[in-house]
Parts: C-alpha cells; structure tokens; sequence
C-alpha cells in the first residue's frame, strides 16, 4: 500500500483534515474530518494562537489516528492570519537564498509581524526580467507563532513537512486541476473571510484577505473597495475572467453578488470530489473553503 497524505487546515472553529493516497490513475481520497475545538484558537501574526495545548495536540492526534494511522508526516494550512504574505519587486537578483531572506527581511521590515531576527521568511521568484529586477511572493511568520504550532505538531508525534497559508492552499487545489488560463481573479467567499487573488503567467500578483462577518452588503461594498485599489496597479485585472469557490450554503444571491461586485460573468468553480477514486469517509463534510484547503495541502506532499 502507497504511503498516507495528510493535509491539515487550521481555523478557529477547529481542525479540519484530509487524507489521500497514490493510486493510479487516480488519487484515493481516503477521508475527510473536522476535530471541533472552539474557545482553543485566535488566529494572531503577533502572539502565539493556541489557548489550550492539550486540546489541540488530542484533536490533532485523534484526527490523524482515525484517517491515517499512525503516518507522522503532515501538511500543516494556516489562518491567514497567523501571518503574512506579500508581493513585492527587488531591483536586482539574489546572489542565494539565504541572501534574499535577509534582503527581504530589510525591505519589509516596516510590515512584518515582529522584529526581522524575530521572524521566519520564505520567498518564491515568480518573474524576473532582463534587466534583473524580479518579482517575490514573501511568507512571513513571527517565530514564537510558528515554534508553537511545531512543537503542538510533534508533542502529538506529527511533523509539519509542509507549512503554508489557507488561501494558498485553496488555490494550489483548483489550479493544477482546472483551465483557468494565464490570466484570472480567483475569488474565495467563505464563511467568515473573503479572498482576492489576481495571477498573471501563472505567478501571483496581487492578494487580499479579509475576515469579516459575511452578508451580501457588506461583502459588494469589501469587493468594490479592493477592487479600486487593485485596478490602480493592475488595469487589466478589469479585463480578465473571474472564476469563485463560493462555500455551499451562502445562498444563491451570492452568484448575483459577485457578478455585480465585478461588473462581469463570475464563474463558480465545482470542487469535483468525485474525481477522487474510492469511497473515502467524508463524514458528512461538505467542500467548504477549509476542505479544499486541507486537500490542497495534502497534495502539496504528493
């Protein structure tokens, strides 16, 4: 039997996990699950996010236990949150990698969640120029945040392989999978939190992500305000599609939402679980934004 892969997406209501497995030609869904631990969690860049240790590290375990055994490797998908991306252009390229974290850390360290020597930064190159300037998509975590998560992670005899944020992972699952083209917005309406993200030859540009409580008013007066702001940097982003996990459940005046938010046809994405082979255990688990996002995590692994 091909090995397990666990993808975990961390939100305040609780855990939520899924497990896949290689089996050509298909991918195996093997189960989905929600371990609930309200009143544990407060998702903060600054501070470290878990109240109740022994809460989280028995969710964590039992989650894992009942899909996957005892497979150690996971995929951990963060709050957004819990801390920050950004994009941003540097003049010149890196001599290595380790150059480019600290220049980083010295161009944005006005925005990071800590002091610099008190943050843990990552980068991808995703557009370079001929005369050396280049673009970054920066990760940023305080380190008493990320610490904690890894050290709940391996008290619960886990190790985090992976470490990224929710709406990264949203978009990892429906990329690869899906003809969105070269150009698009792909917007996230979740229970809680919207999410913008404009990609352009396959790179990210441009990414917002708002917590708020979600109704149809308040949700076109975020959309319109982001987007004023986006079209001054990005002016084809008025032009391009516009495809949207919406979760199940918003009801239908969300499609017309969008489309008026955008001033264009807004096409809604179908998660497709049954592409999946096999007859995983969803537990009831309909695909809302931190389902896609565990999978698209546990996908990074494969």
């Amino acid at each position: 039997m091909s090995r397990f892969y666990v993808g975990v997406d961390v939100q305040p209501e609780g855990l939520f996990f899924a497990v896949l497995q290689r089996n050509r030609p298909q991918t195996r869904l093997v189960g989905l699950r929600f371990e609930s631990l309200e009143g544990v969690l407060e998702a903060s860049s600054r501070k470290p996010n878990i109240h109740d240790a022994r809460r989280f590290v028995e969710g964590l375990r039992r989650g894992v236990d009942s899909l996957a055994g005892q497979e150690e490797r996971i995929a951990l998908s963060l709050p957004d949150r819990a801390g920050r991306i950004y994009l941003t252009d540097i003049d010149a390229p890196f001599k290595t990698h380790d150059e480019g974290v600290e220049v980083l850390k010295w161009r944005l360290k006005a925005n990071l969640p800590a002091v610099p020597a008190q943050v843990q930064l990552d980068y991808q190159v995703f557009d370079k120029h001929e005369s050396g300037r280049q673009r970054c998509i920066v990760a940023a975590l305080a380190r008493p945040v990320l610490e904690q998560y890894e050290d709940l992670v391996n008290e619960a005899g886990r190790h985090a392989i992976q470490i990224d944020f929710h709406s990264l992972n949203l978009y990892n699952y429906y990329r690869p999978r899906l003809d969105l083209g070269d150009e698009f917005i792909l917007v996230s309406l979740e229970q809680g939190m919207l999410g913008i993200q404009y990609v352009l030859d396959h790179g990210l540009c441009y990414q917002r992500v708002r917590n708020f409580k979600l109704n149809p008013e308040r949700a076109f007066r975020e959309i319109t305000r982001t987007l004023v702001e986006a079209y001054e940097s990005f002016p084809s982003m008025k032009r391009c599609v516009v495809f949207a996990h919406v979760d199940p459940g918003l009801g239908p005046e969300i499609d017309k939402l969008l489309c008026s938010g955008f001033d264009r046809e807004v096409k809604c994405l179908d998660p497709a679980l049954k592409r999946f082979g096999g007859e995983g255990r969803t537990g009831g688990l309909q695909p809302v934004g931190p389902v896609v996002a565990a999978l698209g995590a546990a996908e990074r692994m494969m």
